[in-house]
Parts: structure tokens; C-alpha cells; sequence
């Protein structure tokens, strides 16, 4: 279970209204002072003083002491904070085991008010690929102070808005049910990423099948996933597949539409012929799916 749902139970609304505050304050400074949490929070100082401590001590701030002495939510914290908004939504009521680590999340089974198991992703994009990602991630932009708690959120809520475009166009993905800070909840679903597996049954079906999604999510959804590879398909217990992972998506009408959409092509073309000896031509396979969404961009005028 996450620490921070093991916590939640234990916090009090005084719990909440401190680390709220420290929130705030990281918009625009990358530690808060207590004089700011004062502010912020409308609470004494004395009663911050008496809940800071037990704060620090579970890990859900941690203190920084130079010229002053301030405060920065640690992951712990900021998983506190959008567990208990979506328990009051009622998107979820408990958080169970952990399903998997990825480099920038973690994801754990959830569970719904009527028990239906669900899937949460919590984004974790963290400082040591902040360099990276804001040279290659369009949802960052350029903004100039960005903490992770900012960048995580963004982070989910690019890929919820990904994910919701593509349940529209009834791709085959995972199905979105609320987002809340840097937390996704989905639909439950099982399987195993692909790059897991030594032999598939029938893989010429399979890659056309991802093939046939690709071009769904650009001719439907007018969107491109922009990181397709063997870590973010999942294969299903029936064989079937889901494609994940949404925070890098783009438009179709992105300058460099068909660079990332051959990207993304030639990355499944490349796999598949490495390991299971399918060949194609990606080049033929970006240039039809584009040739068809020129004509019905053509017809819509």
C-alpha cells in the first residue's frame, strides 16, 4: 500500500490546511517559510508548530534549514493531498497494492465505492529528468519556476486529457475516470507489457492491430501518442493489447505531426521485425495514414 494512503486516516483538517499551504507557497518559491504558511493557511503559528513536526517526522514535508528555515512537500505529501480530493469526490475510497514502477510514476490498484477495482497512476516527474523534459514535453512549455509537484500535474493531466480523447474515438486504451493533481484513476486492466514477451501467438496480427490503433488515434482522435514502444503496450490475458503512457501526446496538427507519428510507427516496425521477424515499411505505413486524414480534412471544407 502507499505510505500516503496508510497515512490519509490519520491527518486532521489543520493536517491538510498546512500542507495546502506549503503547496501554495511552492508555486512560487521552492521552500516555504512558516511566516507564509500563516498566511495562507489562517492559522496561528503556534498550532502550525504544534503539527509541522509530526508532519516532517512522516514524511510528508521535509525541512530545509539555511537563512530561514522553510518547507517543500515531499512525493508522500502531494500524494496526501490528491488521494483525500478524490476519496471526497467518491472516485475512490482505498488504495491497495502496487502494480508496477516506471521511471516518472507508480502505479497501485485503487478501489471504487461499490468495491469495482481501479487502476492509479501516480506521475512522478522528478528532478533528475526535469532537464530533459523540458526540452522534449509541450505540456511544460516555457514556464520559468517549475517545481515537480507543477510538472507532475502536468504531466497527469496531459495524459488524462490524452486518454479521454481517445476513449472518444474508442481506441484501444486504458478508460480515464477522474484525475486529481498528479494522479490518474482508470478503469482496471491486466497484462504485461510486451517488451515481456518471448513469443506472441500470432504477432503479424498484433502489430497490424497496433498499427490499426495508431491510425485510429490519428484519423479519430487527431492525436499522436508520441512514445509508442514495447514498455507501454499491454498485452491482455485474451491476447489483446492497450496502449498506455498518454503525458507525451500531440495533435495532429503539430508542426512535427508526421516525424512523431513515423517516430512512433518505426519504433512498433523496428520491434516487431527484431523479435518477431514481421517486416513492413513505416515510411508507407505514415505516408497512407496521412494521405487518408489529408482527404477527410479536405472533405470537412
Amino acid at each position: 500500500m502507499s505510505k500516503a494512503a496508510d497515512i490519509l486516516m490519520e491527518l486532521g483538517k489543520q493536517d491538510f490546511r498546512i500542507l495546502q499551504s506549503i503547496e501554495v507557497g511552492m508555486r512560487t518559491a521552492e521552500y516555504v517559510s512558516l511566516d507564509t504558511i500563516v498566511v495562507f493557511s489562517k492559522l496561528t503559528l503556534d498550532t502550525i508548530v504544534n503539527h509541522i513536526d509530526s508532519l516532517h517526522h512522516n514524511d510528508l514535508i521535509y525541512r530545509w534549514k539555511g537563512h530561514f528555515t522553510g518547507y517543500q512537500l515531499t512525493h508522500h505529501g502531494y500524494d496526501v493531498l490528491a488521494f483525500r480530493a478524490l476519496s471526497e469526490r467518491n472516485s475512490i475510497v482505498a488504495i491497495g497494492r502496487e502494480l508496477g514502477k516506471g521511471k516518472e510514476s507508480d502505479v497501485f490498484l485503487a478501489f471504487s465505492e461499490k468495491q469495482k477495482d481501479l487502476v492509479a497512476k501516480i506521475h512522478r516527474v522528478g528532478r533528475p529528468s526535469f532537464k530533459r523534459s523540458k526540452k522534449l514535453r509541450g505540456y511544460v512549455g516555457k514556464r520559468g519556476h517549475i517545481n515537480w509537484l507543477y510538472k507532475s500535474r502536468l504531466s497527469a493531466e496531459r495524459e488524462f486529457e490524452g486518454l479521454k480523447i481517445a476513449q472518444k474515438a474508442k481506441a484501444k486504451t486504458p478508460i480515464p475516470i477522474d484525475a486529481n493533481r498528479h494522479v490518474v484513476i482508470m478503469q482496471f486492466f491486466e497484462g504485461t507489457e510486451l517488451v515481456n514477451y518471448i513469443n506472441l501467438k500470432r504477432p503479424l496480427k498484433m502489430f497490424n492491430g497496433i498499427i490499426s490503433e495508431i491510425n485510429n488515434l490519428f484519423l479519430k482522435g487527431g492525436i499522436i501518442h508520441g512514445d509508442i514502444s514495447e514498455y507501454n503496450i499491454i498485452i491482455t490475458p485474451k491476447q489483446d493489447f492497450l496502449i498506455i503512457d498518454f503525458p507525451q501526446y500531440e495533435t495532429a496538427s503539430h508542426p512535427n505531426a508526421r516525424e512523431l507519428l513515423f517516430r512512433d510507427i518505426n519504433n512498433i516496425s523496428k520491434y516487431f521485425k527484431r523479435k518477431f521477424k514481421v517486416t513492413s515499411d513505416p515510411e508507407e505505413i505514415t505516408n497512407a495514414i496521412l494521405e487518408e486524414y489529408a482527404k477527410r480534412q479536405k472533405k470537412k471544407k
